[in-house]
């Protein structure tokens, strides 16, 4: 029976009767829950049990998870357990439950993006990230909160309401893919995956201290993701997995990656490995902070710290090191495709209003206020003649990439935000550094490497002084995910690892 948040399937434990299984598993890794899957310590059942008793707990408060099936769950979770038991298991996520953010496509459940008018807008078919997940063995508990749109670094909307952040309920566990993060770091599912095109997986990951990976583009198909009509490979945007470990990252991803079904008869992957053992092996670029997008001092302190950290520990370590580019042009570029990427999803009216409010803008007027009108209008002529620019930023990423082999920098502007839902994002402001910048500044550390398509890992990096997790954002070039990805598992060995809220 699927269920909306506040409702409920089962007693906790209720299906397998073992209820110090259940506690045990809160925070456990996929890793984790594998080996003990294996060693027959746990099972499917149980772990299902685990994330319901913590939705059953935080899910209230929290609203994370704002769709759930746990009758199905549970009855998926003990196929599993009989596949196991007969030797067949489907891959590295057999039996494990996870969550999806809510504008993927589940079949027989709503998928709205948070838009009131879409509420009863019921998937017929799996998108192809889902399909994928079930096809390797993982147990879908439920969907998770969005922002309308997608278009926030905050997680509410009318339809289902305000996701908060398990650090500080007071606070937003980021957007648009907060209601992923916000499961994952309370421990109502050990993985989820989300979409990115405004750091939409890198943000919440920042927020909540998790981990997350932005993909490299075109490496996960997106068919079945937003509302309908969406494309399998729409501009900048791509999915990418959030969980509590980085090798966790790298399972899910290894089992969403690859080309779409068309394609799979002439197309493989193979993802180039780094075989770094040690992080003195990797030579790391450091831009803790920009001209274009200040940061507030809390964050860049805590990859400063980083950066000297990777010094002590013997890496060659490039200080400021940035592509050789006009930033603020490549902001303003940027601006205009992720609004054109996204204007699909404003109705006759809204679009009617944009066309009329970017009649208006300035020829030299660079704010995100303005620019977001004139990319949701833009003629595919003026489009076009935005390419070669992307080129040249796309040239000055390699040529960084021939100095250092990932780039760490900031994820947003600030930690976690009290959570702020008047007006729009582009009428709002966050404090840096005692200054009100305006809210969508920061999303030049979205589009610095998202515009380019550059896969991006996020790792925990550090706390504020009043306890709130800070992460590094770690670009790497093209298809190298794999790399991104092994450096955040340095990292993490290096003790830069998720910590529970408490």
């Amino acid at each position: 029976m699927m269920t909306n948040s506040t409702a409920a399937a089962h007693a906790p434990g209720e299906a397998s009767g073992s209820t110090p299984s259940v506690v045990n598993w809160h925070y456990a890794t996929i890793s984790a829950a594998q080996e003990a899957l294996r060693r027959g310590e746990t099972t499917s059942t149980d772990l299902v049990a685990a994330c319901e008793t913590v939705w059953r707990q935080s899910n209230p408060r929290l609203n994370a998870v704002i769709v759930s099936d746990f009758d199905q769950a549970y009855a998926v979770a003990q196929t599993r357990d009989a596949e196991l038991r007969a030797g067949r298991v489907r891959g590295p996520l057999h039996g494990v439950p996870f969550t999806i953010k809510e504008s993927f496509d589940v079949k027989d459940w709503p998928t709205s993006v948070g838009d009131p008018a879409f509420a009863d807008n019921i998937a017929v078919r799996h998108a192809g990230v889902v399909q994928r997940l079930t096809d390797a063995g993982a147990v879908l508990l439920g969907k998770t909160n969005v922002p309308i749109w997608l278009r926030d670094w905050q997680s509410y909307n009318d339809v289902y309401g305000t996701t908060r952040n398990p650090h500080d309920t007071s606070r937003t566990p980021g957007g648009s893919s907060g209601g992923s993060a916000a499961a994952v770091c309370s421990g109502m599912a050990f993985f989820d995956v989300g979409s990115d095109i405004g750091s939409s997986v890198r943000n919440p990951a920042h927020y909540c201290g998790i981990f997350s990976h932005k993909s490299t583009h075109g490496l996960v198909p997106l068919d079945g993701h937003g509302l309908p009509g969406g494309m399998t490979f729409p501009d900048i945007n791509v999915a990418g997995p959030l969980a509590r470990s980085a090798n966790d990252l790298e399972l899910v991803l290894s089992a969403i990656a690859g080309p779409t079904a068309d394609a799979a008869c002439a197309v493989r992957f193979e993802l180039p490995r780094c075989d770094a053992s040690d992080l003195s092996q990797i030579r790391f670029g450091i831009l803790p902070n920009h001209p274009i997008a200040e940061v507030d001092a809390q964050v860049e302190q805590c990859i400063v710290a980083l950066g000297k950290d990777l010094e002590r520990r013997g890496a060659t370590v490039v200080w400021n090191a940035r592509p050789s580019l006009d930033a603020g042009d490549l902001l303003r570029v940027y601006t205009l495709m992720l609004r054109a990427a996204t204007s699909g999803y404003l109705g006759d009216d809204a679009f009617a209003a944009a066309v009329s409010a970017a009649a208006e803008v300035p020829q030299d007027d660079r704010r995100y206020a303005s620019l977001q009108y004139v990319g949701a209008v833009m003629r595919h002529r003026d489009w076009l003649k935005l390419q070669p620019l992307r080129e040249r930023f796309a040239a000055a990423w390699r040529a960084l990439f021939e100095q250092v082999d990932v780039l760490l920098c900031p994820v947003a502007a600030t930690p976690a935000f009290t959570l702020n839902e008047a007006g729009a994002p582009w009428q709002r402001t966050l404090d840096v550094n005692g200054r009100a910048q305006p809210l969508t500044t920061q999303i030049f550390w979205a589009g610095h490497s998202g515009l380019c398509g550059l896969p991006s890992s996020v790792a925990p990096a550090g706390r504020t002084v009043d306890g709130l997790p800070v992460g590094v954002q770690i670009v790497a070039p093209l298809y190298h995910d794999l790399r991104s990805i092994h450096v955040a598992r340095l990292l993490e060995a290096a003790g830069y690892a998720f910590v529970p809220p408490a």
